[in-house]
């Protein structure tokens, strides 16, 4: 009886998934268990740093948010601070609009029992407003800090004011958690050069419908943090919020008209939103970069999952002749073979986006450390797993794991049966891989997109879309040209010892099947990018090293306590640095003061310096492009013309401004023209930075203190013993020595590559398990010859050598194809991308004993694998016939 289409159908295709699919995956459970462990892996990799590069952006907050709801309107100064004058202003200028005015100063300040811990974020707001913040929310969306058995904002639990006090404050429910403090207890930090002993007032909790509050946060009364910092009078924002109401838009356009027709150079407005935008903006170069890489294991798992795959097409191309015989169609058996690889990718992917979450808690730390080093303040928030997130990763699974079956499908279902059946075929692999010319092409193609200029996003960010093709191409073009390299390697193989088992290993590079040129590929992907990530690490490494030898020449560094971070805006007041300065001993300072600036509407420093006249310790800067006269008084105007400055090379990249080039510096006292002078290599920060005389600065904002110094001290004085009565006198002060700033530069360097360690050998992995999967399918299309050299004698152990021979051969393809392409991609990286994205001018450098390393421990895993797959796969009968 003949059956109808769709019975036939329905059978083929429960046979095809009884006897075909499921049944191989019974039969080799850990070939399926690696498969599904490889894709797992590549999706985590990719997921966890999205969600991580996610949760350290996302940690960025204006703090306030946290306990008054969302803000409507922010006015930040374009120099400096606002004046509290500026509150009576604004109130004046919108009269009686029902608009809530927010005072908000922020400083930074240090734990004294951990000062090299994270940071602490002091704000101080008018807790009186704070108090009726309730008043301009949308009903249920905020909780007041009062609400829940909280503590008031402006009394404590038993009724005492903290209104004015600089010694009583409010922390975190998590900061009081991990801390064991409660209210009553104290909280030492160093604000400003000074110690500071703070009676915790009261916790703040988390509201159910609001922002988290950050654990590092500390609430003061508005006027008790002035006090506390020495900054009476000076607030760093306003925080403005329009009561809801049916004419709540049309007060809200009429403030921000008004507020921006007044600022007139004082000050800028925006909407939180816009703030977090343009901050995390400033990242936005550094987390696609991050991302990019992200996808490195993917790829890499792509390669093998395509090995793989191809490996099972020769383990059962019987069992396919078989169903080709009882009428099978290729297109039924092509449609098996992409189902079962859409259900190993769906399942891989899954259990990817579970490793993935897991791995991104430890992951999340080591990225915002980072943004908190080189560009802005982050609260390190809780991994956030979207469902957006978790469907785009799983697709990026399923997608590249179905890719990497199209050619093994398409090789499977087009094999006639009797071809299918015979023993040795050969075959597989890529057939682009065998196009020469096309490599060469693609090579050429590199080079040219090399030379494309960046694309620039209406948001400022610069894409270095040429470069990222350059390397794109770099690697398919290598992938290709390494079959250069089979004949030569067989040559070398064979040597003159004439050992048969090594001539037998030589012969299968001289007419390399396409698997050999598939895993070669493999492993050349994973050692060239790894190898390029190496070099670029290592010239950034060389390039900082010689910055900073030529930067801290001083004997002795004096700043404010607290971690390396960008957002540490500690002051050491005028009294304190001068006290510093005219120690016994100490021969000459170089003073810096820092101060945040709006320039053409972006985040920048400006810097006020002092150097000494000494010509033989003055600070020489590393130049680009240098000044006529860089000595300390060349900063200084010598008439009525625009201010001399100096400028780093990421202020170039932002502004695209150069040498000779007239900017307006905003200051409190109004515009400044200053002209650009000279141009200089800056290590330290991504922002922009522009340097001017401290003479200057300190006319302009009013202010003597400084933000960091460098201490000379006189020839024959004992530096340690200086340094040691320095922190006995100042025990609110970081005293380093030369060698210990250097230590801790580099420090802070290799953490900030830490992420980069971690995918280098994930990618390394998978291209070594690539190798021993594609040699076990090899062998299996050789199981006649190996039957044959064990009837002529040779032992399993002589097979398995053998077989270590040619994964060795494979390994050294991979090795030589992979660390020329790591030139390649460290040239792209270097020149191309590096200063596209971020304006660092980097030496080119590579890293001879760590690549050798590389090479060695690949070449000697790839050999022991390949031994171990020769010597299972070679227990074979010696008398079996065909």
């Amino acid at each position: 009886m003949t059956k109808s289409p769709s019975s036939r159908s329905l059978w083929v295709a429960r046979l095809l998934w009884s006897r075909f699919i499921w049944r191989h995956w019974r039969r080799e459970p850990k070939l399926t268990l690696v498969l599904l462990a490889i894709l797992a892996l590549g999706v985590a990799v990719f997921l966890s740093i999205r969600l991580a590069n996610k949760a350290a952006v996302s940690g960025f907050t204006l703090f306030t948010e946290s306990i008054s709801g969302e803000s409507d309107l922010l006015v930040r100064p374009l120099s400096g601070s606002l004046g509290d004058g500026t509150l009576v202003e604004i109130r004046e200028l919108l009269g009686p609009r029902p608009v809530g005015i927010f005072p908000v100063l922020e400083v930074t300040a240090a734990d004294r029992d951990d000062p090299e811990g994270p940071l602490y974020q002091l704000l101080g707001t008018d807790l009186v407003a704070l108090r009726n913040a309730v008043n301009y929310t949308e009903a249920g969306t905020v909780a007041p800090p009062s609400e829940g058995g909280a503590t008031s904002p402006d009394r404590d639990e038993e009724g005492r004011s903290a209104l004015g006090r600089s010694d009583r404050g409010y922390i975190s429910e998590t900061l009081a958690a991990a801390k064991g403090l409660a209210p009553g207890d104290t909280l030492s930090l160093v604000v400003n050069g000074a110690v500071a002993e703070l009676e915790i007032a009261g916790v703040l909790p988390d509201t159910p419908l609001g922002q988290p509050v950050p654990e590092r946060l500390v609430l003061l009364d508005l006027p008790g943090l002035q006090t506390l910092a020495g900054r009476e009078g000076w607030l760093s924002r306003v925080e403005l919020r329009v009561a809801p109401g049916s004419r709540y838009a049309s007060f809200l356009e009429e403030t921000e008209t008004l507020l921006r027709e007044e600022a007139d150079d004082r000050w800028t407005v925006e909407t939180p939103q816009t703030r977090r935008d343009t901050v995390t903006t400033m990242s936005a170069a550094f987390r696609l970069n991050l991302a990019i890489l992200s996808s490195l294991a993917l790829l890499v798992g792509t390669y093998l999952i395509l090995q793989a795959m191809e490996a099972s097409v020769v383990k059962r191309r019987s069992e396919i002749a078989i169903l080709r015989s009882l009428g099978v169609t290729p297109r039924e058996i092509r449609l098996a073979w992409m189902t079962e690889s859409l259900v190993l990718g769906v399942v891989g992917s899954a259990l990817g986006i579970l490793l993935g979450r897991l791995l991104a808690e430890g992951l999340v730390g080591a990225i915002a450390r980072t943004v908190n080093t080189l560009y802005y303040q982050t609260t390190t928030s809780a991994i956030s797993l979207g469902m957006g997130e978790a469907l785009f990763s799983f697709a990026f699974g399923v997608v590249a794991c179905v890719i990497a079956a199209l050619i093994p499908a398409r090789e499977a279902s087009r094999t006639p049966p009797a071809l299918t059946m015979r023993s040795g075929t050969q075959g597989g692999g890529l057939a682009l891989l065998r196009n020469i010319p096309l490599g060469a092409g693609l090579v050429v193609v590199a080079l040219a997109c090399s030379q494309v200029p960046p694309v620039r996003t209406g948001a400022g960010v610069t894409i270095p879309l040429g470069g990222y093709a350059a390397a794109l191409f770099f690697v398919l073009g290598a992938s290709i040209l390494l079959g250069l390299l089979f004949r030569p390697l067989a040559l070398c193989l064979r040597g003159r010892g004439g050992d048969p088992l090594r001539s037998y290993a030589a012969s299968q590079f001289r007419r390399p099947e396409g698997r050999h040129r598939l895993t070669a590929a493999g492993l050349a992907v994973a050692i060239g990018m790894s190898a390029a990530m190496g070099i670029l690490v290592s010239s950034f490494e060389s390039t900082l090293t010689g910055w900073i030898r030529q930067m801290l020449k001083a004997d002795l560094y004096v700043s404010g306590v607290g971690t390396s971070s960008i957002a540490n805006v500690s002051i050491l007041p005028e009294e304190t640095w001068r006290a510093v300065a005219g120690r016994e001993g100490v021969a000459g300072v170089d003073v810096l003061r820092r101060y945040d600036i709006v320039l053409d509407g972006r985040d920048t420093f400006l810097a006020g310096v002092a150097y000494q006249d000494d010509p033989e310790r003055y600070l020489r800067l590393m130049w680009l492009d240098p000044p006529a006269d860089d000595g300390p008084r060349a900063l200084l105007p010598t008439d009525d013309s625009p201010v001399p400055t100096w400028v780093n090379e990421s202020f170039t990249r932002h502004s695209g401004q150069r040498k000779g080039d007239v900017i307006e510096l905003p200051t409190p006292e109004g515009p400044k023209r200053a002209i650009i002078a000279g141009v200089y290599a800056d290590y330290a920060t991504e922002t922009g930075a522009v340097l001017v005389a401290r003479e200057l600065t300190s006319e302009w904002f009013g202010d003597d203190d400084v933000s960091q110094m460098s201490v000379y001290v006189e020839d024959g004085v004992d530096v340690e013993r200086i340094r040691d009565e320095m922190r006995a006198d100042f025990p609110a002060l970081s005293v380093r020595t030369n060698e210990r700033l250097r230590e801790e530069s580099l420090r802070i360097f290799h953490q900030t590559f830490s992420v980069t360690y971690a995918l280098e050998a994930i990618a390394v992995i998978i291209a070594v398990t690539g190798l021993g999967l594609a040699l076990a399918g090899l062998l299996l299309e050789r199981v006649h010859e190996l039957t044959t050299l064990k009837s002529l004698g040779a032992t399993r152990k002589g097979i398995a050598a053998a077989t270590a021979w040619e994964g060795f051969g494979l390994a050294l393809t991979g090795l030589v194809s992979g660390f020329l392409l790591s030139l390649a991609l460290g040239w792209v990286l270097i020149d191309v991308i590096n200063p596209q994205c971020f304006g660092w001018t980097l030496d080119y450098a590579i890293p001879w004993w760590s690549l050798a390393a590389l090479a060695v421990l690949t070449a000697t895993v790839a050999a022991a694998v390949a031994w171990v797959v020769g010597f299972r796969n070679a227990n074979l009968r010696s008398d079996l016939s065909e």
